[in-house]
């Protein structure tokens, strides 16, 4: 039986998890400062559910074109066999699991997926009939001894508040994996029941985290960890985890990549020069640490005066004069301010006095707090770089 305190002892994992939270919580900023449109937004929601619909059947081996997927997703098409009848039913999982957040784990919550996943399947499947093969799935208990296990761990997951909910959702894929359940869809479960708890603790970025692409992706070191758990291995829920973590920062990495293509496309990126670009570079990374700037320190005016350098790299004070309908000598005041606090820098003079963001920021203790590890880590690099161009 899972006991709470059995996992303590075992799991040794802070560094790979202080990186991949700090990691998963600075994209949220991005993601928010990046200020997609909505209709953006909801288009890579729907690709990430067809994803991870895609995804979680091939590790079943239920292959099916990516875009027989979206059709069925999107409802553009009705499933006309077993395979597409399964893609459905986990969209329908999917769909359930998202109207019970409020609720905890529970054996129930796992039988009412069973019956989506499997016994609805093959009961309202049209290829059911007198004169087939295929016969309705007779429902599946669990074994009393997964069953007590399976409590246990519900009851430490429900009760828990020393792990982060990113850890505890690879103890409950991989205890999953480890335990015998069904005899069908057995990394199905185990992928829709972490969903379920890294979206009830707002873990899984807005709904776009697809962990079943990476997990299919390295699916034999994936089945070699689950094998080794299953035979008994010491310290393999530290191996799972550490594991998983690596899985979650891959995929963290692959939806910074696509948040970076967006923002780039605001801001024309390809039509910039060689110094405009590393500017724009430089913003994504660390741009929405502008927003955690006390009002103490920079005022509405000033604040938004960052947020419109940040997005068009160069800006003159005849421009904002312009934008703000005031007088020349408040913005001016401003940017004394800016260059000042070492945020902005001067590039020209005259009528081509322009600002732009200062890359290579330097210690000003009230601003120091909100300074990005890009800043700290990469300073001598940027200024490097600057040089170069």
């Amino acid at each position: 039986m899972i006991l709470i305190n059995k996992y303590e002892p075992i799991i040794s994992i802070d560094d790979a998890f202080l990186q991949c939270v700090q990691e998963q919580m600075e994209l949220y900023k991005i993601y928010e400062f990046i200020d997609l449109p909505d209709h953006i937004r909801n288009i890579e929601k729907v690709n990430s559910a067809i994803l991870r619909n895609y995804y979680a059947n091939a590790l079943d081996n239920n292959l099916l074109e990516i875009k027989t997927v979206k059709y069925l997703v999107n409802k553009n098409v009705r499933a006309s066999n077993m395979p597409e009848r399964a893609v459905e039913q986990y969209q329908k999982a999917e769909q359930f699991i998202e109207e019970q957040l409020h609720e905890n784990l529970s054996i129930g919550f796992l039988y009412q997926l069973q019956k989506i996943l499997i016994e609805d399947l093959y009961r309202n499947s049209s290829e059911i009939n007198l004169f087939s093969n295929q016969s309705a799935r007779i429902p599946e208990k669990l074994s009393m001894e997964s069953e007590i296990e399976l409590e246990s761990l519900f009851d430490f997951l429900n009760s828990d508040t020393e792990f982060h909910p990113i850890v505890q959702s690879w103890i409950l894929h991989f205890r999953m994996m480890s335990l015998p359940l069904f005899s069908e869809c057995k990394s199905k479960f185990a992928v829709l029941m972490q969903l379920f708890w890294l979206r009830k603790h707002k873990m899984d970025m807005n709904g776009l985290m697809g962990l079943a692409h990476e997990i299919y992706i390295n699916k034999l070191p994936y089945d070699q960890i689950i094998n080794n758990a299953i035979q008994g291995e010491e310290n393999s829920l530290n191996e799972q985890i550490t594991f998983g973590l690596q899985l979650q920062q891959v995929q963290l990495g692959r939806l910074k990549d696509l948040f970076r293509n967006y923002f780039r496309q605001q801001v024309d990126f390809e039509k910039l020069n060689p110094r405009q670009k590393n500017i724009m570079n430089y913003v994504f990374e660390r741009g929405y640490k502008l927003k955690e700037i006390d009002d103490s320190i920079l005022n509405k005016r000033q604040k938004l005066i960052m947020y419109i350098i940040q997005h068009r790299g160069f800006i003159s004070t005849k421009e904002l004069v312009n934008e703000f309908d005031c007088n020349r000598k408040t913005i001016q005041r401003d940017f004394q301010m800016l260059l000042d606090l070492g945020l902005v820098k001067s590039i020209g003079a005259g009528a081509g006095l322009r600002y732009c963001i200062n890359l290579h920021e330097k210690g000003n203790p009230l601003l120091e707090k909100y300074q990005a590890d890009f800043v700290l880590e990469n300073s001598l690099e940027a200024t490097a770089t600057i040089e170069e161009l």
